[in-house]
């Protein structure tokens, strides 16, 4: 089973290429190579990403502005390596984001660790946001079942429980959610 799929960003070939073998043993699966900050937003436009290594400085800036547009365009974990004196000011610009920062020079373990963790974080993140998306679906549905059926009670004289029946009868008749009835009620009589 794969871990998830890796990019790292690095400007340093022979060490993207050592954590990726270093990561594919691991488990995690497909893990991409970019040797810039450009290359690696050309990826995140053909692939789903689940976690973004990301080895500063690169070639073609800093660093931080890629973690802000990783974190904007994609919804993959994000572990930066930066270099013990640029760690505080990073740690200071990147926190909002929740991107987990390591000093130079790293070990294995550490980073296996690292990486873990922050895809353990994403998944949890994503499945937050889905269940936040569904609840929010049903209190949408909810609200306008509520105006029907009090649409129901004002325009045609009936009581909450039989104005919520009917459009429980005609969902059931018609094959379709109570929220589809509810909406044809608000335009009929709204």
């Amino acid at each position: 089973m794969s871990a998830g799929s890796v990019l790292i960003v690095c400007g340093k070939a022979e060490v993207a290429s050592s954590m990726q073998a270093m990561l594919i043993k691991e488990g995690f699966y497909p893990v991409s190579c970019a040797h810039s900050a450009n290359e690696a937003r050309r990826q995140f436009l053909n692939t789903l990403l689940d976690l973004v290594i990301i080895s500063t400085p690169l070639p073609d800036e800093q660093g931080t502005d890629l973690v802000f547009d990783t974190h904007d365009n994609t919804s993959a974990g994000i572990v930066v390596i930066a270099r013990p004196e640029h760690l505080h000011n990073m740690q200071f610009s990147l926190e909002k984001v929740g991107a987990l920062i390591l000093p130079k020079p790293i070990n294995r373990l550490t980073l296996l660790q690292t990486a873990r963790f922050a895809l353990s974080v994403r998944n949890s993140m994503t499945q937050l946001k889905n269940e936040r998306d569904t609840l929010k679906k049903r209190i949408d549905e909810r609200k306008i079942l509520e105006q029907a059926k009090w649409t129901l009670v004002e325009k045609l004289n009936m009581s909450e429980p039989q104005a919520f029946r009917l459009i429980q009868k005609r969902a059931m008749d018609l094959r379709i959610s109570q929220a589809s009835v509810a909406e044809e009620i608000i335009k009929k009589y709204e």
